[in-house]
């Protein structure tokens, strides 16, 4: 079987980067064995941390057009299955991308693949919020062109109609390690993201506030920066590091760092993430694979899909607002890390959903006969 990928991959996103390994095992592991090839807007990187033939995102912009279309074309035709996803691949306008962004792309890639006769489904994407008309009506579109959607929450499920399944995040589904022995130790990590300007000075000063009581009551403390921004401006969180708490916080090691492949550096990270009593993530994956190994977490809720997961998971009482004060993140700080038992439910309901990602998958290949 051979699969063609679309998405945002090679931007140096640890997030998307694990939604990616996660989609590819368990296609795999459905269809008894895979060749992939992936578009992205980076194809070196990509092949650099995941090992498979990659080709550009079919854009319009730039030199080349005709040969560029006529290479996408023949790749479309050769796969027996082209995804989109997983991820928030589907998006109007964000801080980085104008109006209409990616949807008339993936109309437009739609279209190739039914001249192509290779049939498409969408497996764990998200649909940004602030949507108009015109982006609702691509996504019913997409919705009835495809062979099985497959969203990540039910609001995006509900763009693409009523035949589009709610299957959870793909990093659900990610084959977890066994957790090391518990240390002992009093250690935290914080995730911290580029956001608005007012936002992101109000929040930062809220969790250096929370640092420096955490660090009075003997805790140590790391960053974890999941993104490096590569080709994506704005999207760097060790300029937040570097401003605002290297002389407070360690930089913890990321998979991104050692240029031997996400799938040899997977494991290893998520058991130093495993390693932690407490976790604050304002990226969306620090927190959901914090939760995924059972360690205590609090979600900071700065998008929609921060708030749909917790809220999933049982954990909406361990989430505080972008605009929350220092003593309202360490509070809820404290409560999540004397609550362990809350996250080892919601690391149960966490697995189980993956189950039902992986049964969707499975399905999706059944029906390509």
């Amino acid at each position: 079987m051979k699969t063609g990928i679309v998405g945002w991959f090679g931007s140096d996103n640890l997030g998307d980067e694990i939604l990616l390994h996660s989609l590819m095992h368990n296609v795999n592991a459905a269809a008894g064995g895979s060749d992939f090839v992936v578009f992205c807007p980076d194809p070196d990187r990509v092949a650099e941390l995941h090992g498979v033939h990659t080709a550009p995102m079919p854009t319009l912009r730039g030199d080349g057009l005709a040969d560029r279309t006529k290479q996408t074309m023949r790749l479309i035709r050769e796969c027996d299955l082209l995804i989109f996803g997983p991820g928030t691949v589907f998006q109007e306008r964000s801080p980085n991308l104008p109006w209409p962004g990616t949807l008339p792309l993936f109309a437009r890639i739609t279209g190739m693949a039914k001249l192509a006769g290779t049939p498409v489904a969408a497996i764990g994407v998200g649909v940004r919020e602030g949507g108009t008309a015109f982006g609702r009506s691509i996504l019913r579109s997409l919705g009835a062109a495809s062979l099985a959607v497959g969203a990540r929450d039910r609001r995006s499920a509900a763009h693409f109609g009523r035949s589009a399944a709610v299957i959870g995040d793909m990093a659900y589904a990610v084959e977890l390690p066994d957790p090391p022995a518990p240390s002992g130790d009093l250690r935290f990590a914080i995730s911290m993201r580029p956001l608005a300007p007012d936002v992101q000075k109000s929040l930062t000063e809220s969790l250096r506030g929370c640092t420096s009581q955490l660090r009075a009551q003997g805790w140590t403390g790391d960053f974890l920066a999941m993104a490096y921004g590569r080709e994506a401006q704005g999207e760097d969180d060790r300029e937040i590091y570097a401003a605002d708490f290297g002389s407070d916080l360690r930089l913890a090691w990321s998979p991104l760092d050692d240029g031997q492949g996400l799938r040899s550096g997977l494991d290893p990270w998520l058991r130093s993430l495993a390693a932690y009593q407490l976790v604050l993530g304002t990226r969306l994956h620090a927190a959901l694979m914090a939760v995924a190994m059972g360690v205590p977490t609090v979600a900071v809720a700065y998008e929609r899909k921060v708030r749909d997961a917790f809220v999933d998971l049982g954990l909406s009482d361990f989430m505080v607002d972008p605009d929350c004060s220092a003593g309202q993140l360490h509070q809820t700080a404290v409560r999540a890390a004397g609550t362990p038992e809350a996250f080892r439910e919601a690391r149960v309901r966490l697995v189980r959903q993956g189950l039902v990602a992986r049964d969707f998958i499975g399905d999706v290949v059944k029906r390509l006969g």
